[in-house]
């Protein structure tokens, strides 16, 4: 696991731009590729049983077509990353996928892709944890039954270290992601031999005969075949997830950072490929069965419950190559470490494109990188609180998540593809010497290629997977979306409202200014805050006192005189014991007899030395000034006294 280093964090409060400058913020290829890569790369951990899955609603027979499956997946794979190569120089020239979306397509279009990205950054947390969740209960089986339990713990934990700042070097980030690839590829390397002399053990759910979940989905001719093809293909699509992690984290690689982050994107794709077509193959070879519902497996006729434990397919395949010992447990641990290790670009990507965001209006303040000094450490709380809320709706089940990534994953993807599209295009147009005009013409039409591979992905997954849930997402990020716009609105309003439109803007001054003090009980507070509305020299002066108990209204008439207070006193009745509206109702009387007049409010009130002491006190003061706020040309002074400071306040 990664996280940026204290000093790091802090100089991230700059502009954007600046952090791609800031010392010790990039990595090496060694470092950012299992960093940032592993995102795409821990896909296959859970792609295959997405795949299996849903090839098992046709039964044992859907099953056989899990590797050409797998096979067309990874093509996709190849020929997104293949385009994303090229277009890798144009995203890191803008700042990410956002930043190329919202210049060459508009701010609405590009509110819509940070909506689709803040989304998939929580998702990949969600996934990812799941996932691990996943392999923890098969490694700890007496933990089968707190799967949830345990991706909510794993989430927590992830967001403290983040939040803490714990950071590891190069070498040892590595450690991970190093211990994974070499079991994986041991099982893989090892595994596919075996096959090939028929030497591979059988995998644990070999025995399970694989019931059709439904007579519709018993068919495997025809529309119902390119129906469960497609469905098949679009929850494998979830290795494609990690295409946007490299591209959005070029920035966090050294120079040159966009042809370092290329070859870090072609590693992980050609890896996450093989891998992929490698582990179905396996599972296919060694009769590993995976299913949406526990019921569709059968053995010696009798059918399993819905809550009967299943392995996931990856732990499988090395439990037939590696047996039920030791090196199956170390191979699970791996797994588990490299999945809480995909994450890291999730925890280093979302402040920073929330503060983009928050930088150009279209989300609060607080996420702005120069007005708050915690930047990372609000988003990262953001982003886990996110999490732990979706994991928890969705009861950590990968399957119903998967529905949900996909989705917005490919639509940034197309976006982004489409705005590099339409700008290259512009650039062609005014382009005339040949060898530059030729090498744009090369990289528009890879970029078509690209663009009409992520659209028609999206396409599929939208009709195959909308009733399985993607509707969550298309909700989600079109309700995200038109927030921010409204957040944007909002502050174009504020700012169109308080802009100085006049010459000379101190030229119109107020005619006269009422100063006006609230008096609950003439103590040292009320006294301090006459003193301080004389020292103003207003125009005039008077005390307000609220008659809500005839005996105390007499009382402070003759503490009044008798200390011979030189200001005027006015006496407010209040009927219903309301000590609000009857101080509202008289400053609006005194602002429309003089509209072009200042009213001051000054209001006395305790500064209470502990944080139980307001249950003993009525915090009517706060109550009238919230009132007044409302009121135009009214102005409200809170006056303080410091209760258990006596001295100090004789001496103010």
């Amino acid at each position: 696991m990664q996280s940026l280093p204290t000093r790091t964090r802090r100089a991230l409060l700059g502009a954007p731009k600046e952090t791609e400058q800031i010392r010790g913020l990039t990595l090496p290829k060694r470092a950012a590729l299992p960093i940032f890569g592993a995102d795409g790369f821990s896909a296959i951990a859970y792609a295959p049983d997405e795949i299996m899955m849903v090839l098992a609603l046709a039964g044992s027979a859907g099953l056989v077509m899990s590797p050409w499956v797998g096979v067309g997946v990874a093509v996709t794979l190849l020929l997104v990353i293949g385009t994303y190569r090229y277009n890798i120089r144009d995203v890191a020239a803008s700042g990410g996928d956002y930043h190329v979306v919202s210049d060459r397509l508009g701010p609405r279009t590009g509110a819509a892709a940070g909506a689709s990205l803040l989304f998939d950054f929580v998702l990949t947390v969600a996934v990812s944890v799941s996932s691990a969740s996943s392999y923890v209960t098969t490694l700890i089986p007496v933990l089968a039954g707190h799967r949830v339990v345990v991706a909510v713990l794993l989430v927590v934990a992830l967001t403290l270290i983040y939040v803490r700042g714990l950071h590891f070097k190069g070498r040892i980030a590595l450690l991970p992601a190093l211990l994974f690839v070499l079991c994986l590829v041991a099982v893989l390397g090892i595994g596919i031999i075996e096959s090939w002399f028929g030497a591979l053990d059988a995998a644990p759910s070999a025995g399970f005969h694989v019931r059709p979940e439904t007579a519709e989905s018993n068919s495997l001719t025809g529309f119902g075949l390119l129906l469960l093809v497609a469905r098949s293909f679009s929850s494998g699509a979830v290795t494609l997830t990690g295409v946007e992690s490299v591209s959005n984290s070029v920035r966090f690689f050294r120079a040159p950072k966009a042809r370092n982050a290329a070859y870090s994107l072609v590693a992980m794709g050609l890896s996450t490929a093989v891998a992929l077509v490698g582990i179905l193959y396996l599972a296919d070879a060694s009769g590993a069965v995976v299913t949406l519902d526990s019921s569709q497996l059968v053995i010696n006729g009798h059918a399993m419950t819905e809550d009967y434990p299943q392995m996931p397919v990856l732990a499988q395949v090395a439990q037939a190559v590696t047996g039920h010992n030791i090196l199956l447990g170390v191979f699970l641990a791996s797994t588990v470490l490299f999945l809480l290790l995909a994450p890291a670009a999730a925890y280093a990507g979302f402040p920073i494109l929330a503060s983009t965001m928050a930088e150009k209006g279209y989300l609060p303040v607080h996420f702005r990188a120069r007005s708050n000094r915690s930047l990372y450490a609000n988003g990262e709380l953001v982003l886990g609180a996110a999490t732990v809320v979706v994991v928890l709706a969705f009861r950590a089940d990968v399957n119903d998540l998967i529905q949900l990534y996909v989705v917005g994953v490919l639509f940034s993807m197309s976006l982004t593809q489409a705005a590099v599209f339409l700008s290259r295009h512009q650039e062609i147009r005014v382009v005339l010497a040949r060898l530059p005009r030729r090498r744009l013409l090369r990289d528009q039409v890879v970029t078509m290629i690209g663009l009409v591979a992520t659209v028609l992905a999206t396409v599929v997954v939208l009709v195959t997977k909308l009733a399985q849930g993607a509707w969550v997402t298309v909700l989600v990020v079109g309700f995200l979306t038109l927030a921010t716009l409204a957040i944007k609105k909002h502050y174009t309003t504020i700012d169109q409202e308080l802009a100085v439109k006049q010459k000379n803007p101190l030229k119109a001054l107020p005619s006269r200014v009422h100063a006006m003090v609230v008096v609950p009980r003439l103590r040292k507070p009320a006294l301090r805050a006459l003193a301080y509305a004389r020292a103003t020299r207003p125009s005039t002066i008077e005390g307000l006192v609220l008659n809500v108990d005839e005996a105390e209204t007499r009382k402070i008439r003759q503490l009044w005189d008798k200390y011979e207070v030189p200001v005027p006193l006015t006496i407010l009745a209040s009927p219903f014991r309301d000590p609000v509206t009857p101080v509202v109702e008289h400053v609006r009387e005194v602002r429309k007899a003089s509209p072009r007049d200042v009213v001051i409010v000054y209001v006395p009130e305790y500064v209470l030395e502990h944080w139980w002491d307001k249950f003993l006190h009525h915090r009517s003061g706060s109550k009238i000034a919230a009132a007044l706020r409302r009121e135009p040309g009214v102005v409200t002074a809170m006056v303080p006294w410091r209760l258990g400071h006596e001295d100090e306040e004789k001496l103010s």
